[in-house]
């Protein structure tokens, strides 16, 4: 998400395709640490600016749920010392919903490999 809002080309061009389809998503704790991450960096009024966007331009917010914990849990275990939870929610949301990742992070694909896009990061 930060690479859309950066207007890079790529990202932009994978979410308006996925909005279009009607097949993205996301979860509660990923736009936890996403609000937090632009707050860090812009502060909140960008943070809840953007957050808004997200939640009203089509993507699916997934609720935490009983099923969704469960698989992001026991990914965790299996991968404590490698990934956060907000990483192993991501996950999760793929592998229960059969959705494909697209992230920049090379250890979520490392990690989840048949279900995983990677994005490059462009260099200034």
């Amino acid at each position: 998400m930060f690479l859309y809002f950066a207007g890079d080309q790529e990202a932009t061009r994978i979410i308006d395709s996925g909005r279009r389809a009607g097949g993205l998503f996301t979860c509660e704790v990923v736009m936890a640490e996403f609000y937090y991450k632009t707050c860090e960096k812009f502060g909140r009024d960008v943070a809840e600016l953007r957050s808004i966007s997200i939640r009203k331009s089509g993507i699916v917010v997934e609720p935490i749920e009983e099923k969704l914990t469960g698989v992001a849990a026991t990914f965790r275990c299996t991968n404590r010392a490698k990934l956060s939870l907000a990483d192993s929610y991501v996950i999760a949301l793929c592998k229960v919903n059969g959705a494909q990742l697209i992230t920049t992070d090379s250890l979520l694909q490392e990690l989840n490999p048949n279900q995983t896009a990677l994005l490059k990061v462009p260099r200034k």
